[in-house]
């Protein structure tokens, strides 16, 4: 079991995934017909709309993607080679050295992703959906505030829904498909949707399902946190120091939110399946996710925390580089083979 604090410590690591926030979170409909799938589906809706709206501005990053010194240092170079090129930017340049007619994007959140795919001139058009009804309207502000008409924003749950055939040039996913519980059902409507030679491009997690961590991933997380000095564990949305790494029962994963990460070690396998694997690019956080976590907003641009973070992420590739660990976060571009 884990305790008030520890509990409280996950909730508040929960509340800064930003970039899981971007997200699909439904499953409230695949129980038709039981009575609770309307009101399940508003509280999953109203959650994740919620959290889209605080996420707008942070001040102070939990998420350990979110922090803009692991990003230069450390996602960026494994996807980019550069520091100062994000993902998007990197596919951008890569696949699209023309605008492709329609995009579409699922499990948006607050409409980033489309926002600067639109800057890059990735697509004409771009149509995108998420459960939130919240998010939408909080996407579509945004959009009309910086006159992007070419973007159409609509709510959905992406676990049952249709899409028409041979519609998009390239459908992404950006921290989302890890929600979705129906992935056979997800995966098969994006190959319908996609023309012939389309291309899936998802940003995912693809660790453990529900966070259920190996014994390896916490012992050499524990090893790291323990490592790290106690200036920078103070818990930014909480009380005290980090001093351990804990894996969630599933009954504390069901209550935080049952989407989170409900199939995400299955994705790959589905995806195999169904599509071909272009280009797939790890970017790690295996450790970083579970030490940093919380914590990772105490870490300022200096030369000292730099060393810090570095001896960190030096540890993480080594484990993964050596097959004691794998990558629990991915980029992949798909062909539909249909």
């Amino acid at each position: 079991m884990l305790s008030k604090d520890e509990g409280r410590s996950l909730k508040s690591f929960f509340n800064g995934l930003k970039e899981l926030v971007s997200s699909v979170v439904s499953k409230a409909k695949n129980n038709a017909g039981n009575g609770a799938v309307g009101s399940e589906w508003e509280s999953v809706s109203t959650l994740w709309g919620k959290r889209a709206a605080e996420l707008i501005d942070i001040e102070k990053p939990t998420a350990w993607t979110d922090s803009p010194l692991v990003q230069q240092m450390y996602i960026h170079p494994l996807i980019s080679g550069r520091a100062d090129v994000a993902w998007l930017e990197t596919v951008s340049k890569k696949d699209f050295p023309a605008p492709v007619q329609v995009a579409l994007s699922l499990g948006c959140g607050g409409g980033g992703l489309e926002r600067h795919g639109a800057a890059l001139n990735i697509a004409k058009q771009f149509i995108a959906y998420d459960v939130s009804e919240g998010a939408i309207q909080l996407a579509r502000n945004i959009a009309d505030d910086n006159g992007l008409s070419q973007i159409i924003y609509k709510a959905a749950d992406l676990n049952t829904m249709i899409h028409p055939e041979n519609a998009y040039d390239v459908v992404f996913a950006s921290q989302s498909l890890h929600h979705i519980e129906s992935l056979e059902h997800y995966l098969d409507q994006v190959r319908r949707a996609l023309k012939p030679n389309g291309l899936f491009i998802i940003n995912e997690f693809v660790g453990p399902n529900q966070f259920q961590w190996t014994e390896v991933q916490m012992r050499h997380s524990q090893n790291l946190l323990e490592a790290i000095p106690e200036c920078y564990r103070q818990i930014i949305q909480g009380h005290g120091l980090k001093s351990s790494i804990t894996r969630p029962t599933i009954e504390f994963m069901n209550g935080i939110d049952p989407t989170e990460a409900i199939r995400s070690a299955d994705i790959i396998p589905e995806i195999n399946k169904r599509f071909d694997v272009l280009e797939k690019t790890d970017f790690g956080g295996t450790l970083l996710q579970l030490v940093l976590g919380d914590i990772v907003g105490n870490f300022s641009d200096t030369l000292e925390d730099r060393r810090v973070l570095q001896s960190i992420f030096d540890e993480e590739k080594r484990l993964i580089g050596n097959g004691e660990l794998e990558s629990d976060f991915t980029l992949m571009i798909m062909r539909n083979n249909k």
